[in-house]
């Protein structure tokens, strides 16, 4: 009683940003600390409506069961790794909720590139399923080392790295989600463009390819494919390595009038809308 009389007074006096010392932390990971409510909590309300705090629970459950391996942490307590990522897990799934909803067209396919462990597919597939999205999820990976060649000279300290993924082990993961529109897309970008089975239109597109000239050919590539009111989000744009992916995205959405929303997370989301 105490406490609420003395956050009322120091309300009156200081305003509402004095409040913050006294609320308590309610998520803290991935160096964000939120302090506000989080969508995933009981009466956040999106969860009601997007199924992210299933599906992130169900997710958690299989990895506490070693059912699903995420060969890219290297720590033991993967499942602390996991749970710190829910702002960014929270922004695929809705996301990719929003994008499955798209009227446009029948066929609101998907595109990963940049797959790894699978588990980004994960959020995004199950929303897929939760809003019957019609269309396929095509994803993109070489499953290998990365090449110096797709490397500008501030990333080549990454070549060689992801040379322990295998697909087997993401198809292993992703059979777990319970879909069968999954078209898998070996190879190197963007020369695999040219021999893999590419979609012929998109609704959401996730780029997470740990280099910029890949990146943006990729966005040069499906770009044209993307519906109306489809979605790009972007993984890598204001996290400290990747500088290079972040300016050359801002040049590329610059050139063409689209604005980009930069998420705190690191993450970033553009918008595919009706032509002026």
């Amino acid at each position: 009683m105490w406490l609420a009389f003395w956050k009322r007074v120091v309300k009156v006096f200081l305003g509402k940003a004095s409040m913050v010392e006294f609320n308590p932390v309610i998520f803290d990971g991935w160096k964000m600390a939120t302090g506000t409510q989080v969508p995933w909590h009981e009466g956040g309300g999106n969860q009601r409506s997007c199924g992210f705090a299933d599906c992130d629970t169900r997710l958690a459950q299989l990895i506490a069961s070693k059912k699903i391996r995420l060969t890219q942490f290297q720590s033991q307590s993967v499942d602390l790794e996991v749970a710190a990522l829910k702002w960014r897990h929270y922004f695929v799934y809705w996301t990719a909720s929003e994008a499955s909803q798209i009227r446009t067209s029948d066929d609101r396919n998907f595109v990963e590139l940049g797959v790894c462990d699978g588990l980004t597919a994960w959020y995004a597939a199950d929303a897929r399923i939760q809003q019957r999205c019609d269309g396929q999820f095509y994803l993109y990976d070489a499953w290998a080392g990365m090449r110096a060649d797709l490397l500008t000279n501030s990333e080549k300290a990454s070549e060689g790295s992801y040379a322990y993924l295998n697909l087997e082990n993401t198809q292993h993961n992703l059979a777990f989600i319970g879909a069968d529109d999954f078209v898998y897309n070996k190879g190197f970008l963007p020369e695999s463009f040219a021999t893999c089975p590419n979609p012929a239109t998109v609704a959401w597109l996730h780029i997470d390819l740990n280099s910029a000239l890949p990146t943006i050919a990729s966005l040069n590539f499906f770009w044209d494919r993307m519906l109306t009111g489809g979605l790009v989000l972007f993984d890598d744009f204001a996290w400290p390595g990747y500088e290079d992916t972040r300016r050359q995205i801002e040049a590329w959405s610059d050139q063409r009038g689209i604005g980009i929303l930069h998420l705190p997370t690191g993450q970033a989301l553009i918008s595919k809308r009706e032509p002026l």
